[in-house]
Parts: C-alpha cells; sequence; structure tokens
C-alpha cells in the first residue's frame, strides 16, 4: 500500500543563537575538536558549538580492542540474564509492526567481527543495533558519544496537502521513516516521534546521536513555489560537562571513562528549547477553554464548551492521599482522556486510574518476569514481594519463593523459566479512599467517554489508554501518522524498566562482583535500559502488550489551525463518540 506524507516546517530563528553565536574564535589546526570547544566555551562563554568540533571531538579516540570486547560482554551478560524478551525478540513482528527479529546476543558478538577506525565507530554501530529492537524501554547510551544535543532550529509536523516536501533531495517520507527511532515498534508511531517538538533528543531535527551531514536541506512546495532552506546542525552542551575537559585527553579521561554522570544532563537544555517552541502552540490559551484545576507536569481538567477534558501530561509523580483525591475530583466532568505525548511514569498512577474510571472490570495487568540464573541471586534485591499480589488468587507473595514458581514457556523456539503471574498491590491502598471522596458514581459509562493520543502514549500511560480500550470498550482516536495506514493508539507497552547501573548496585550490595556469572561494569561510562518484567493483555490473556498491535478506532490529522491549538482536536475527538467501529485483533 503506498503512503502519502506530507510536511510543513516551521522556522523559529531564536534570538538566543544570534547572540550567543555572534563572535567566532579562529580555527588552528593544532587544536583537536574537544579543544576547540573548550576554548570557545571559555572564550565566549556560549553552549552552542560547530558540528565539525564535536564530530572532531568525538572521532579523536581510536577503535579499542579491549574496551569493545568488554563492553559486548557486558551487555551479552545483562541481556542475557535480565531482559524479559531476549528469545520473543527472536519472532517475527505481528501484522501491523515493523522491527528486525534477531538473535540479539549472537548479532552484538557479529560487531566484533566489523573493522573500526574509532571508538565512536564502534559505540555507535552497538546502539544502533539495540535501537533496531524498536522497544522503548531498551537503550544504549554512553557518557563519551552523548554529550551533546545536536538542534536544528527547524520545527515538522505533518497535515493532509496536496504538498511535499524533500530533505536533502529525498522524499521526506523516507528521510524520516529511516531515522533511527526506537521508542516504537509502529513504524507511524515511531514517525510521530520523528516529528514531535515536545521530545528534544530523539526526534528528526534534534537528536542526541551525531548526524551524519553537517547541515540539512528542506524542500518545500508552497503554492507551486519550490524553496530550500538549509539548516546547519548545531551542537549544545551543558555547564556539568563543559566545565571538565580542555581538550581530547581530558575528555576521554573525565567524561569519557566517568561512570557517575547524570545521564539528564541535558535536560536543562532540552527544555530551553522547547521554551523556545511554547508560541507554537498553548491550550491555555484558547479562548473557549477553562481550566478547572491541574496538577503541575502530571495532569490537568478543563472544560471545553459542554464536555470536561482530561489532559494527562504524565504518570511520573508520587501517589499519595492528597493526589488521589485531587485526581477523583477532577475527573467526575470527564468526556475526552488526552494522553498524548505522554511518555509514561509509575505503573501506580495508571493502576489507580483504571480503579477509578472502570471499578467494575479488571484494571491491573497481569506480568511476570522472566527467571535465569544471573537474576535468580539478586532477586531478592531487585523486587519487593511484599507489593506483589498474585494474579491467580490475589494473595500477596511472602517470599520470593512464591513469586519465582515453576513455569516454562517457549518463545523464538526457547524454553525458558517464568515467575508466577503477579500484579502490584499498591493500587488496592486506594480502593478505599476513592469510595470515601467519590460520593456519586462518576456521571458517565464507557459509551460517553474517548481516549485521544498522538500514540505518543508510552508505558504506564499505554496501560491507561489499553485498560480503558481492551476491557472498557472506550473509543480510541490517534492523530498523524501515515495517511491510509492505520496507527496505534499506543506505544511501549513492554513492562518495567530497569538499569545497568541499578544491577550493579545490586550485586555490588549482595557481594557477587566475583561471580562470574554476572555481569562486569562497563570500563566506560554508559547504561543500558531494559525491561525487567513485562505486561499481558487483559483480552488477550497470553498475549503480551508490546508485541500487540493495537489501532484506534479513528484517525485525526493536524492541520495549521489544530497544530497550534490542540483543543480543536478535543472537539474533533468528542465528535467521535458514539460513533465507534472497533478494528478486530487477528489471531
Amino acid at each position: 500500500m503506498s503512503m502519502k506524507f506530507f510536511v510543513i516546517i516551521f522556522l523559529f530563528l531564536l534570538g538566543f543563537f544570534v547572540n550567543t553565536l555572534s563572535y567566532r574564535i579562529p580555527r588552528y589546526d593544532k587544536y583537536d575538536g574537544c579543544a576547540r570547544i573548550h576554548d570557545e566555551y571559555v572564550t565566549t562563554g556560549t553552549n552552542f558549538f560547530d558540528y565539525e568540533d564535536v564530530k572532531d571531538c568525538y572521532e579523536s579516540f581510536p577503535f579499542d580492542n579491549e574496551i569493545a570486547f568488554q563492553t559486548i560482554e557486558t551487555l551479552n551478560t545483562l541481556f542475557d540474564g535480565f531482559y524479559s524478551f531476549l528469545y520473543k525478540a527472536k519472532e517475527p513482528p505481528p501484522r501491523g509492526l515493523d522491527y528486525r527479529p534477531m538473535d540479539l546476543l549472537v548479532q552484538l558478538k557479529h560487531l566484533l567481527r566489523k573493522h573500526y577506525d574509532t571508538l565512536f565507530q564502534f559505540m555507535d554501530s552497538v546502539r544502533k543495533l539495540i535501537f533496531e529492537l524498536k522497544d522503548a524501554h531498551t537503550s544504549f547510551v554512553t557518557n563519551c558519544f552523548s554529550s551533546f544535543i545536536f538542534y536544528s532550529n527547524v520545527t515538522l509536523y505533518s497535515i493532509v496537502t496536496e504538498d511535499v516536501t524533500h530533505i536533502d533531495g529525498r522524499r521526506a517520507i523516507k528521510a524520516i521513516s529511516e531515522f533511527p527511532s526506537f521508542i516504537s515498534k509502529d513504524p507511524g508511531v515511531r514517525f510521530n516521534v520523528a516529528i514531535d517538538i515536545n521530545y528534544p533528543g530523539v526526534t528528526f531535527f534534534t537528536r542526541v546521536d551525531l548526524p551524519k551531514t553537517p547541515s540539512i536541506t528542506y524542500t518545500l512546495k508552497c503554492n507551486n513555489h519550490v524553496k530550500c532552506v538549509k539548516r546547519n546542525w548545531k551542537a549544545i552542551g551543558i555547564q556539568e560537562i563543559l566545565d571538565n575537559f580542555n581538550n581530547s585527553e581530558t575528555y576521554f579521561n573525565n567524561i569519557c571513562k566517568n561512570s557517575t554522570l547524570n545521564y539528564k544532563l541535558l535536560s536543562d537544555k532540552i527544555i530551553k528549547i522547547k521554551d523556545a517552541h511554547k508560541n507554537v502552540y498553548d491550550i491555555k490559551s484558547s479562548k473557549d477553554i477553562t481550566l478547572l484545576y491541574e496538577i503541575v507536569d502530571f495532569i490537568s481538567f478543563f472544560k471545553k464548551q459542554d464536555f470536561g477534558v482530561v489532559k494527562i501530561m504524565s504518570e511520573n509523580v508520587p501517589l499519595n492521599n492528597t493526589v488521589a483525591i485531587e485526581i477523583i475530583k477532577g475527573f467526575q466532568a470527564l468526556v475526552v482522556l488526552d494522553l498524548s505525548d505522554n511518555i509514561g511514569g509509575f505503573v501506580v498512577i495508571s493502576n489507580f486510574i483504571n480503579l477509578l474510571l472502570f471499578p467494575n472490570t479488571k484494571t491491573f495487568y497481569d506480568m511476570d518476569i522472566r527467571i535465569t540464573k544471573q537474576l535468580n541471586p539478586v532477586l531478592q534485591g531487585l523486587v519487593n514481594v511484599s507489593e506483589m499480589v498474585s494474579a491467580k488468587n490475589f494473595k500477596k507473595f511472602q517470599y520470593v519463593g512464591n513469586l519465582i514458581g515453576n513455569n516454562v514457556l517457549i518463545r523464538g523456539g526457547v524454553k525458558e523459566h517464568y515467575s508466577n503471574r503477579f500484579i502490584l498491590a499498591d493500587p488496592y491502598d486506594y480502593k478505599d479512599l476513592i469510595s470515601q471522596h467519590l460520593i456519586t458514581p462518576l456521571p458517565w459509562k464507557s459509551a460517553d467517554l474517548i481516549v485521544l493520543t498522538n500514540s505518543l502514549c508510552g508505558s504506564s500511560c499505554a496501560l491507561i489508554a489499553e485498560g480503558a480500550s481492551e476491557v472498557n470498550n472506550v473509543t480510541t482516536v490517534a492523530v498523524g501518522g501515515f495517511v491510509d495506514t492505520p496507527l496505534s493508539y499506543a506505544s511501549c507497552q513492554g513492562g518495567i524498566a530497569i538499569d545497568s547501573t541499578v544491577i550493579f548496585n545490586i550485586i555490588s550490595k549482595l557481594n557477587l562482583q566475583n561471580n562470574t556469572i554476572m555481569p562486569k561494569p562497563f570500563i566506560l561510562g554508559a547504561k543500558l535500559n531494559i525491561p525487567s518484567s513485562e505486561f499481558y493483555s487483559m483480552k488477550y490473556s497470553d498475549k503480551l502488550l508490546e508485541y500487540l498491535y493495537r489501532p484506534a478506532d479513528f484517525r485525526l490529522f493536524y492541520n495549521d489551525q489544530s497544530f497550534r491549538d490542540r483543543s480543536i482536536l478535543w472537539s474533533q475527538a468528542a465528535a467521535l463518540i458514539g460513533k465507534n467501529s472497533k478494528h478486530i485483533l487477528d489471531d
């Protein structure tokens, strides 16, 4: 099936670029790229640097066999011992999803057979291979080659028009579709994320990974006029890193080898990029919108015309009685549940919201853990069984042995041991609180609701969307994606993620550092994120959510107005209530 793709480009010539880049120091061959970055930072105080300087800095470290071998050994042991989907990833993708099925352990070792001139080339190959899993909970990052974010000073969004744009002379659909995003197994979701202004660092025009070329050219066709817009990539750094090196040697010693750096060091610069684009759209500025209540960076309750909207930005807040009571109050006017641009947070939040919205149906997802020889000795340190309830009889586990069980599953042709299924117990503690503060039942039925997303609804957000759709038949509508191709209403439903730093700390705490089956810490500062547990569908109890294709019931697309005023999408979504036409999942 052919897919049409159309893009409008908005150019934001941000003032701070002009101010900080007005003075350029001379370039001298005797300086390596890291030294040139340091000199410019000291001389001008800028945080914005030339692409070529950062590229030269990254590529100044020759390939090292020992580092490469140890990195692969550590990754293999981490994946083998702690990655839930190690063998599931070998199976072909279900219809509607797109990723490369692979034997990950074999493919990682194959990387050692290739030739690399620089350490950057090797680490970049490792990172991109892991990206091919298309698992948003699974990523590999190194301090050495993630110290800068690259920004092209452009915003894209997809709309339906008769105009077609090109990027670097190639059809935009191809250029953006091939961008190495790992955020979802649905290519339409990956496309949405690639051009989303809310997530700098993982998008097509703001990325942590080094672009292939120093500039990018966008070809626009507007009213039969063709115009080319060229943008140079600028590299953004932050003080915590820039203060700690003056050339490639000190960069390697103080940044690359540093295992204690905060992996969110770039967050302040990313926020500045987002703030610079706030004038693009702002829901609160709409004239017919009333903000009823909000918990900043978590949840907002709106009134639009004659219906209510709940906008959940994330689930990354602690749940306590005060927060729970405010949620209970706000949901009483719900019609549209907007879960767009939500990458998730704590599972307990999604479980609580499901319990509040749908108290008479199953609201919590069954989970399990792949039990391995590496995991077994550290399981006590990784999980708190007192927070787990048996999915079979709803009794709390008393000790780790209750969790481990004796269950064998076959995935990717391999027999593996999995734990007994469980659910997280926390939300049950709030059942009485809901009864106390929900004086009358919520004044609507599932048929009166609709879930709206731009498909970037991941992790715990996806559990809210899935609970509404799978069990309670709430209508779903997704925004964007490819024309004439169904689009998932959620992404990244895989499981609860853990990072290698936590695993290494537990191994150390349990004095297992010398155990030969345990992973050894990376030589260079690096971190691997992986899901260590997995969620099952409520409706299809033998299917994993991460590998389940769930297209939305309806589709909307942005236009010039709705891109700036997202509340227009609320009205469009509300108009679809009662017009449900469910997609059927193929077994």
